[in-house]
């Protein structure tokens, strides 16, 4: 048998965390290193034990689970991310994936799937919950297409009606910025323009 496979764990709920280390530690190929209940004790678990895999529930106390998982992406990109959450809307699961999770895993699912997921992603694929759509981790079934959050907001803001100088003034940006990040949005959605750019991304419920 290969190397473990090193997980760290953040939850806030106890009862999580040990049924956490029970499940994983069933596996036979995992190990739970350290399991912590906020995100600030998970960036220095992270930080000391480098993880092949961190689990993280998107809600928690302080800093939580999005701006973990960000955190994650920049100062440990080698680490994969598994979001273990209780919730399971579209704008989370895009805003998760945006932020850089490889795995979304329903704790209402059976236990056997996070086991799938940390396996999954370890080995440079992604993971959806079964319960969820497939699609929202890709654009038209190619990974690496999901709208990032702010090309998501970009062109929420468009919807709505404001020109491009009104939504860099919106969220603080420069109308270059806005521009660029739009141009991206617009080619992962293979839309001929910002208008159907913004009816794409309606149809397929990324912005309301």
């Amino acid at each position: 048998m290969g190397a473990h496979i090193r997980c760290v764990a953040v939850d806030d709920h106890p009862a999580v965390r040990q049924g956490l280390a029970l499940l994983l530690a069933g596996a036979g190929d995992i190990d739970l290193v350290e399991a912590v209940g906020r995100g600030e004790p998970a960036m220095e678990a992270i930080a000391e034990h480098d993880p092949d895999v961190a689990i993280v529930d998107i809600r928690l106390p302080g800093v939580d689970g999005l701006a973990l998982v960000r955190w994650i992406a920049e100062q440990a990109p080698q680490v994969r991310t598994v979001v273990y959450s209780a919730y399971g809307d579209r704008g989370l699961l895009c805003d998760a994936i945006g932020a850089g999770v490889r795995g979304y895993v329903m704790k209402g699912s059976p236990p056997e799937d996070l086991i799938r997921a940390v396996r999954t992603v370890v080995a440079g694929d992604a993971f959806v919950d079964p319960s969820l759509s497939p699609t929202l981790l890709m654009s038209d079934g190619r990974p690496g297409e999901t709208l990032s959050e702010r090309e998501r907001e970009i062109l929420q803001l468009l919807a709505e009606g404001l020109h491009t100088e009104e939504v860099a003034g919106r969220i603080s940006l420069s109308a270059g910025t806005v521009k660029n990040d739009l141009g991206r949005a617009i080619k992962k959605l293979e839309a001929g323009g910002r208008v159907q750019a913004v009816a794409i991304a309606l149809r397929r419920a990324l912005i309301a």
